[in-house]
């Protein structure tokens, strides 16, 4: 039976302690937290951060005191006299309320820093009491031959020294006063049971007092230097926040000044937006300047050509027929000026819209190798094909074949001996298509002006058969359009290179069916039916005398109802409709085509002739039986376009 009460007065004892040191750590906790927050205040010096400390800590203190007075009162039951156990522990519980007391006034005068010290001297009162409580324990409680109340107390006392260290090291007479009392008679309790090993003990209490008395002493030099830290701190706050101010001062006065460059900015910005929208008008009316007039223009050069075609079959004479490949020379160079004009204005407006396709590279080459060399024979020059791999390339035909054609015109016209070789092969997944002279090159300085408009080599006297300098810039710009990309090579009196490439793939050998170079014989008539419909007699005249000669029976009028009207009195069908775009009473190419198709009851193929670049005009050809050409038209080109559609 003695054994269990031992059991468990030493459980109730381990208890005690383990509460005692767990509420002596809460204390090191609250002193830290404490002394973080007086240090805030500016003014305080070491002394007062250190009394301040004392009292905002002072809670935690006090339950300690209380809490392990209590837990001590329980654990000792049964071993010490009851009535001295009892007296002992309202004595503590008299000096905590007491010094509960002293704490709540202090918090409700919060004292300035001048009246610190009186509070001082009184909390160190309170402590040193309640350090002779606590150390009368030693000599009340332990006693000789009792190991374990000897435990008991030295643990609460020691935990409770350990725990005052943190809470009143930051006030030197508190801190001591109370290590002296609550330490020291233990030391001599234990001393007077005089045998080795009490002795030993009480060494080891003086050797942790006087431990406790260093670490005090480092914790309160570390005080002071936090004080002088958080002053300095303090100082330096103070300039930085001058400097602020100074610089919100300055950041004031630059952002006003920004502002007013901002402001300035955003008018000079106006100024040249408003200067660039006029520029980009007065661009759009220079367009479409040229486009009119350019239409204009093409109506008499479309009869001219068209005559000039009739006349080879009716100029016998050596003289006059070379009088007649002359005009039609001088006739060639007009058209082509025209036709740079033309495409300029077509892509400053922005109708070009590219339709990619897939087909044969050789057809196309051949064909403008073949359309070049009349030109270029005339000149002593050859136009020939060199390596040509069978490829199949995915672009726009139309705008593929004008940029090969402008690389080949303007090789012709740079070259005045020698040849210029058309060759294609396959890198990588391109097609490198090359146009290679003999010309006159480009020096290095005038590489990257060449694709500028009316910019030319070796021209200066602006002759005007090598053109008006823009057919490398319509080159450029519809590269832009297509995605393909240009380069040239170039070394002044040797030639140029100039190159595109374009997307493409190995393709079989295609097989054109023996397509006649000149394209004009495969366009007998054989009497079939061709309806002309323009409101320009010449014109009129010039295409019925040409499809005349191709064998042609020729319906002419100036409008689709005169169109339909002849048809109905003929009783038969066209094979093929052409219409100028533009006729009389507003009426367009295209209405005329759609009545005449309505009265005839299947899409018969048509032409829209015209030299305009509105986007409208590009409206109706998309169907396969439907063709737009430009003005003026060559009689060879005409054929080509009348076999494309009814061979």
């Amino acid at each position: 039976m003695s054994r269990v009460a031992n059991r468990q007065g030493f459980a109730v004892q381990g208890f005690a302690v383990a509460s005692a040191y767990r509420l002596d750590l809460s204390c090191v906790g609250a002193a830290l937290a404490a002394t973080e927050g007086i240090m805030k205040s500016n003014s305080s010096t070491a002394a007062a951060v250190g009394i301040r400390t004392l009292y905002q800590q002072m809670g935690p203190v006090l339950a300690a005191n209380a809490v392990n007075g209590s837990l001590v009162v329980a654990a000792l039951w049964g071993r010490a006299e009851p009535r001295i156990l009892l007296i002992w522990g309202a004595v503590l519980m008299t000096v905590c309320l007491l010094r509960t007391l002293l704490w709540a006034r202090y918090a409700a005068r919060r004292p300035a820093e001048p009246d610190l010290a009186v509070w001082g001297r009184r909390f160190t009162l309170g402590s040193t009491v309640s350090g002779m409580v606590w150390g009368a324990a030693a000599i009340l409680f332990v006693r000789s031959g009792d190991p374990l109340s000897l435990l008991l107390v030295a643990f609460v006392l020691g935990g409770m020294a350990a725990g005052a260290m943190t809470a009143l090291a930051s006030h030197p007479p508190s801190f001591y006063l109370y290590l002296a009392m609550s330490i020291l008679p233990l030391q001599a309790r234990l001393v007077s049971f005089g045998d080795r090993a009490s002795l030993a003990m009480a060494g080891m209490v003086l050797l942790f007092v006087l431990c406790m008395v260093v670490i005090g002493r480092n914790y309160r030099l570390s005080l002071i230097r936090r004080v002088e830290l958080a002053r300095q701190n303090a100082l330096l706050l103070t300039s930085m926040e001058e400097q602020v101010r100074q610089r919100t001062v300055d950041l004031e006065v630059a952002n006003s000044q920004l502002q007013e460059e901002v402001a300035e900015r955003r008018r000079t910005e106006a100024a040249l937006e408003k200067a660039r929208s006029a520029a980009e008008r007065a661009n759009q009316a220079k367009s479409r300047f040229l486009a009119a007039a350019s239409h204009d223009l093409r109506q008499p050069m479309q009869a001219m050509f068209l005559f000039c075609r009739t006349l080879h079959d009716h100029v016998a004479d050596r003289r006059a027929r070379d009088a007649l490949v002359m005009l039609e020379r001088g006739l060639d160079i007009l058209k082509n000026l025209l036709d740079s004009l033309l495409d300029v204005s077509r892509l400053d407006v922005n109708i070009i819209r590219p339709q990619s396709d897939s087909f044969a590279l050789r057809t196309m080459v051949e064909e403008i190798a073949a359309s070049f060399r009349p030109v270029a024979a005339s000149k002593g020059l050859i136009v020939r094909l060199g390596t040509i791999e069978e490829l199949q390339v995915a672009s726009d035909r139309n705008l593929l074949g004008r940029m090969l054609r402008n690389l080949v015109e303007n090789a012709v016209r740079y070259t005045e001996q020698g040849e210029i070789v058309i060759s294609a092969a396959l890198v990588g997944s391109l097609a490198r298509i090359e146009v290679r002279d003999t010309g006159i090159g480009i020096p290095p300085d005038q590489l990257e002006w060449i694709f500028e408009e009316f910019h030319q080599v070796g021209n200066p006297e602006r002759d005007k058969a090598r053109g008006l300098g823009l057919g490398l810039s319509i080159v450029q710009r519809l590269a832009t359009i297509l995605g393909h990309r240009v380069d040239v090579q170039s070394e002044p009196g040797r030639g140029s290179v100039f190159a595109v490439e374009v997307p493409a793939r190995l393709a079989e050998a295609i097989d054109d069916g023996g397509r006649e170079e000149g394209g004009e014989a495969a366009s007998a008539g054989s009497g079939r039916m061709v309806v002309v419909v323009d409101d320009d007699p010449m014109v009129l005249l010039g295409l019925q005398s040409v499809f005349q000669g191709w064998g042609y029976e020729v319906v002419m009028a100036g409008s689709a109802e005169e169109a339909c009207r002849h048809l109905h009195q003929a009783l038969r069908r066209p094979a093929l409709l052409i219409a100028d775009y533009r006729l009389r009473s507003g009426q367009v190419g295209i209405e005329a085509i759609e009545k005449i198709r309505a009265l005839c009851g299947h899409p018969v193929p048509g032409i829209i002739l015209t030299g305009e670049t509105g986007a409208s005009i590009t409206g109706g050809g998309d169907a396969p039986e439907f063709r737009i050409v430009y003005k003026p038209v060559t009689s060879h080109q005409l054929a080509e376009v009348v076999e494309e559609l009814i061979g």
